[in-house]
C-alpha cells in the first residue's frame, strides 16, 4: 500500500510538474516564481526513489540515489522563499517592491541552503531502514532540525494571510494551514507517507496561487 502511494505522489508531482511548465510560458521563463520547478523535480525524485527503494534493494546504488535526496532537499526547497517574494512583488505590493526586501530573500534562501548542507548534509551517514515494506536509507546520528521548514512556512504564511486580506484568495493560506496541521498530526501519527501527502496539498497551493496571478495581475518582470 505503501509502495503504491509514493508512486503515486511521484506521478501527481510529475503532472503538476507538466502544470508548471505549462504556467512558465505564460509568465516567461525568466520569471523568479519558476524556482517552484526545482522544488518539484526534486519531490518527484524523493517520492520516486523511496517507491523504488525495496525494488532496487539494500546495496551502494540505492545508498547513492538516497543522498541525493538529501542534496536536493537542501539546495532547492529553500527558494520557496524567493518564490514567495516573487509573487508579492508580482501582485504590486508597494513593500515588496524596495530592494531591502529582495535583498533580504536572496540572502535568507542563501542561509537557510548554507544551513542545510553544514547542519543535514555535511557527515551524513546513511543506513538502511525498513518500514512497512518501504526501505529507505536514512539519517544516523541526528533526526535533521526542522528550522528551515519552520523558516519557510512562516513566510508562505505571512504572504499567504496577505493574499487572503488583499485579494480574498485562500487558497495559499489554506496549503499552509494542512501542511502545518499535518505536521502537528505527524508527533503522534508515525504514518510516515501522511507528510509526504501534506508537502502535495501544498506545492498544489503554490500552483494554484501562480495560476491565479497570472490570470489576474499583469507582470512587469
Amino acid at each position: 500500500m505503501e509502495t503504491f502511494l509514493f508512486f503515486a505522489l511521484g506521478f501527481g508531482y510529475l503532472v503538476l510538474l507538466i502544470w508548471a511548465l505549462k504556467l512558465s510560458g505564460n509568465d516567461g521563463l525568466f520569471n523568479l516564481s519558476n524556482v517552484l520547478l526545482l522544488v518539484i523535480f526534486g519531490l518527484i525524485y524523493d517520492n520516486v526513489i523511496i517507491a523504488i527503494g525495496s525494488f532496487i534493494g539494500e546495496g551502494l546504488l540505492l545508498e547513492n540515489l538516497n543522498y541525493i535526496r538529501y542534496w536536493l532537499h537542501a539546495l532547492f526547497t529553500p527558494t520557496l522563499i524567493l518564490f514567495a517574494w516573487s509573487i508579492c512583488s508580482w501582485s504590486h505590493l508597494p513593500w515588496a517592491k524596495k530592494t531591502f526586501w529582495k535583498v533580504l530573500a536572496y540572502l535568507l534562501t542563501t542561509g537557510l541552503i548554507l544551513y542545510e548542507l553544514f547542519t543535514s548534509v555535511r557527515g551524513l551517514n546513511l543506513e538502511p531502514t525498513w518500514e512497512n515494506g518501504i526501505l529507505t536509507y536514512d539519517s544516523t546520528g541526528h533526526s535533521g532540525s526542522p528550522f528551515m521548514v519552520i523558516i519557510i512556512t512562516l513566510v508562505l504564511g505571512i504572504v499567504g494571510i496577505i493574499f487572503f486580506i488583499k485579494f480574498r484568495f485562500y487558497w495559499l493560506i489554506a496549503g499552509i494551514v494542512v501542511m502545518t496541521l499535518g505536521s502537528i498530526l505527524g508527533m503522534w501519527l508515525t504514518y510516515a507517507p501522511l507528510m509526504n501527502v501534506w508537502e502535495f496539498v501544498l506545492i498544489l497551493s503554490l500552483l494554484l496561487t501562480k495560476q491565479y496571478l497570472i490570470k489576474n495581475v499583469k507582470t512587469n518582470f
